[in-house]
This record gives structure tokens, sequence and C-alpha cells, in this order.
């Protein structure tokens, strides 16, 4: 019983220890041969170079801007992660989960 006891006591203490993420890879949709990776990393993103954080959601729509605007729907980055679909600033991406 004891031996249990611990065993349980230690596994869940070392899945605090766990970070959330998620790759994908993009293709802008203009020039499809070019592949951008985005990592998703508990609140934030980063794609290229850029590191934005997570602003909110509205409905399907998260959004992701350095710094978050007052208007979540201004920000520069919207992502449908359920239509794999990526929008920051003009540039429209298609993007698939690793």
């Amino acid at each position: 019983m004891r031996i249990l006891y611990i065993l349980s006591l230690s596994l869940a203490l070392s899945a605090c220890g766990q970070t959330d993420y998620s790759t994908w890879n993009c293709f802008e949709e203009s020039t499809p041969g070019q592949k951008v990776v985005m990592v998703l990393k508990e609140s934030t993103m980063q794609i290229g170079e850029q590191k934005l954080s997570y602003c909110g959601s509205l409905g399907l729509v998260s959004y992701f801007d350095r710094p978050c605007k007052a208007e979540i729907k201004d920000s520069v980055a919207q992502l449908i992660s359920s239509q794999s679909r990526l929008t920051i600033g003009t540039q429209h991406y298609r993007c698939e989960k690793l």
C-alpha cells in the first residue's frame, strides 16, 4: 500500500513540470512552397522570429499580438485552429499540426 502511495505521488509531481505545446507547419497561401514553423507553447505563439502573446478568443478565433490591444479584433494574428488557418497582418497561411 505504501509503495502504491509513493508511486502515485511521484507520478503526480512529475506531471507538474510538463509544458503544453503544439507544433505546426504553415504554408503561405500566395507562395505555397514556403514553409514556416509555428509553435504554440502555453500562452505564446512563436512563428519564425516573432513571439506573440495570446490576447483572447471570440468564437473559433484566437487572437495573438505583442502587446495585446484593447480591442482583441485588432490583434496582428488570428488563428482558427479548427480550420487550420492563420492570418498575420495581410499574410494568410494554411497550417497542419504535427
